[in-house]
């Protein structure tokens, strides 16, 4: 592996070299949304429909465009969109990591990602799936199956949830590159260990501002990309088809969640290349980058880079008496070695 000889060029970029890159990024990268983002997000997809396609599915009983049905139907589609956002990052994990590694190498393998997604399941699904209130609102609507529209359930809820996710997502964006690609540790007994707490503060707490400002113009953008891509399903279906009704479970049960979850690929790859670029803001990331990919072309590998390496070993030259005193002798000359040169 050269550190110094990316597939991404690793250096400081504006923010719309940053959209720019991301396009590149899936036309040379596309398994990583087709494949390893499609797996990530699969299981979370179908659990949506379990817990909210019982509503469009009974209005359609008696019909889905008069006025009676346009709260249950608003209902749907406020609570599927806060499920896909609160989602995103837990079903991204595969094409984090997969991403991640390719930075660096030509391909990393799905069996070496899965396993990696394995190996931290615990703490990523903790944080990205329990504290970031993913799994709690998925809870939340298990016990709302089946109930009717409320104003305080549906809508002031939802917005107090989501209003909690922008200020945490803004302020604190990297947590699944800091979980997964870094691997910092939840907790540690020694204070020397670099956690995940002490990792965020460190790297979002400079530029928080700068942070907040990028979340909001990503936010705006991938909302204008969900409304294309939703559009453009249905005038697909319309084009080949003939058929333009709007409201039908066709369109509720597929075409808005499918439009919802492509743009939530596309989030990921956005993430992760703003994460590349905050450590090359904050920390000279690429100069750091050169200097350990020429530590590994001297000593061979990353962990006797950061050693100091010992000499060759050396025939002991032919003595005609007491070899063991001779040996002894000669240790304090040793303080100049090669060795503590290289140092």
């Amino acid at each position: 592996m050269q550190l110094d000889q990316t597939h991404v060029v690793i250096r400081l970029r504006k923010f719309t070299e940053i959209g720019d890159l991301s396009l590149i990024m899936i036309r040379r990268y596309p398994e990583a949304l087709l494949v390893g983002f499609g797996a990530g997000a699969i299981g979370w997809a179908i659990t949506n429909m379990i817990l909210l396609g019982w509503i469009p599915w009974e209005e359609s009983v008696y019909g889905l465009d008069d006025e009676a049905a346009f709260g249950e139907v608003s209902r749907y589609l406020i609570w599927m969109t806060l499920l896909v956002i609160l989602q995103t990052p837990a079903a991204g994990v595969f094409a984090t990591l997969y991403l991640g590694q390719a930075v660096f190498e030509k391909r990393p393998t799905w069996k070496f990602v899965t396993s990696e997604v394995r190996r931290q399941f615990k703490r990523w699904f903790w944080v990205l799936g329990v504290r970031r209130l993913a799994i709690p609102t998925m809870i939340l609507l298990a016990f709302r199956w089946g109930q009717p529209v409320s104003g305080f359930w549906d809508v002031f809820i939802p917005l107090i949830i989501l209003s909690w996710a922008t200020v945490v997502r803004a302020n604190r964006p990297f947590a699944p590159e800091i979980l997964l690609l870094e691997q910092c540790p939840l907790r540690a007994s020694s204070e020397s260990v670099i956690t995940m707490g002490k990792r965020s503060k460190s790297l979002h707490r400079p530029m928080s501002g700068e942070l907040t400002g990028r979340f909001a113009s990503v936010s705006i953008i991938l909302g204008g990309i969900a409304f294309s891509c939703f559009y453009t399903l249905i005038s697909f279906r319309g084009i080949t088809l003939g058929y333009w009704n709007f409201m039908n479970l066709t369109v509720l049960l597929v075409f808005f969640p499918l439009a919802l979850w492509l743009v939530a690929g596309v989030s990921v790859i956005i993430r992760l290349l703003n994460y590349l670029d905050t450590r090359i803001r904050l920390e000279g990331w690429e100069v750091e980058l050169s200097v350990r990919a020429e530590a590994l072309r001297q000593f061979g590998s990353e962990d006797s880079a950061n050693t100091t390496p010992q000499p060759a070993p050396q025939k002991p030259a032919p003595q005609k008496s007491k070899p063991a005193k001779t040996t002894v002798s000669a240790k304090p000359k040793s303080k100049r070695t090669p060795t503590a040169r290289a140092k």
